[in-house]
């Protein structure tokens, strides 16, 4: 029973004192800088990356979004489909663009002309299984709250 007589460092009392209104706010700021300090290292090094391209920023002023709900079908527009059956590519024919391997319908002949200074996107979708619904969440980019009709 001589282990009475010893003192025990496991319950060192300084260990347990409390910690001061500015002893926690350093511990807060070290702990902060040490969680975000990986993503600014990651941001430091893309922005680096990016001194390679001087023209980062675009040189486009405006855009043009032709949103078409309802509109023309893809056989007549940008997205063709030459080598699909003819139930779903039509009778209408493709014309070339500037863009290799990238075809529109006939009915955009002199916007193929000029394919390469265009960006057409045609893979744009929505989550909602109404067409009012999708196309708020198009324009706006959020979701319509279930509770509005």
């Amino acid at each position: 029973m001589g282990h009475k007589n010893k003192k025990s460092t496991s319950c060192n009392p300084a260990h347990f004192r409390r910690l001061s209104r500015r002893g926690f706010l350093t511990v807060g700021a070290i702990a902060g800088t040490g969680l975000t300090l990986p993503d600014l290292f990651r941001l430091e090094s893309a922005r680096a990356d990016l001194k390679d391209y001087p023209n980062f920023e675009g040189t486009a002023k405006s855009i043009i979004h032709i949103y078409l709900p309802g509109g023309m079908a893809h056989q007549e527009s940008f997205d063709p489909k030459p080598y699909a059956p003819i139930e779903y590519r039509g009778e209408m024919r493709q014309v070339k663009t500037k863009i290799p391997g990238k075809l529109f319908g006939e009915t955009l002949a002199k916007t193929a002309q000029v394919a390469d200074k265009l960006t057409i996107i045609n893979s744009m979708s929505h989550g909602e299984a109404a067409h009012e619904r999708g196309t708020h969440n198009m324009y706006t980019g959020y979701r319509p709250s279930p509770a509005l009709k």
